[in-house]
């Protein structure tokens, strides 16, 4: 599979599942919508919701567990505020930031195949490099069932977010701040 492959190239925009722990880090917002200001049946929200799929206006509002993609009819802006012809609700739990994260979301393919059921409970398999890993005390990662994985799979295992490079990166900024510490006291003497 390449780069991009994942993601599908037709076809619609799906729901995606509400992650409580992970959506504010990827800079999900909702708030309910509001009733018009000026006391009007319009329906007013911020442009930061509207996502283009293709030509079409489209906006997501969280319904229980899942954020549903909603076409959108899109009238005349008053400021940074769109109006909706036709679609929204006033009340309903509109995503005002995040919808390009959620849209993206939405259109990738399903994910692998789950292992066959008499895989599920296959022992872990330890091979040398495991081994020697384990005896040395080198930083590595075991998947669900043991398995020693490549530092590739453990980003996919931590749904996507590269804790192996922000931690090498960590250490490595407090590792040069003490040496840029200890060079500047040797100076001083």
């Amino acid at each position: 599979m390449g780069h991009g492959d994942e993601f599908q190239s037709t076809g619609g925009v799906n729901r995606v599942e509400v992650r409580a722990e992970t959506d504010s880090i990827l800079g999900i917002q909702t708030a309910p919508i509001e009733p018009a200001a000026d006391g009007s049946a319009a329906v007013l929200i911020p442009m930061t919701a509207v996502v283009d799929d293709n030509g079409q206006q489209l906006v997501f509002v969280q319904y229980e567990n899942f954020y549903e993609p909603v076409p959108v009819a899109m009238g005349s802006t008053q400021g940074d505020l769109i109006e909706v012809a036709e679609g929204l609700s006033v009340g309903e739990q509109l995503v005002t930031e995040g919808g390009l994260v959620l849209y993206a979301e939405s259109r990738k393919t399903q994910a692998a195949e789950a292992p066959a059921a008499e895989d599920a409970f296959a022992a872990p398999v330890t091979d040398q490099s495991h081994a020697q890993a384990d005896a040395q005390g080198t930083p590595h990662s075991h998947d669900t069932s043991g398995n020693l994985m490549a530092s590739g799979e453990v980003e996919q295992m931590s749904g996507g977010f590269p804790t192996g490079i922000v931690a090498t990166t960590v250490v490595g900024v407090v590792l040069a701040g003490g040496a840029i510490a200890l060079l500047g006291s040797n100076r001083k003497r």
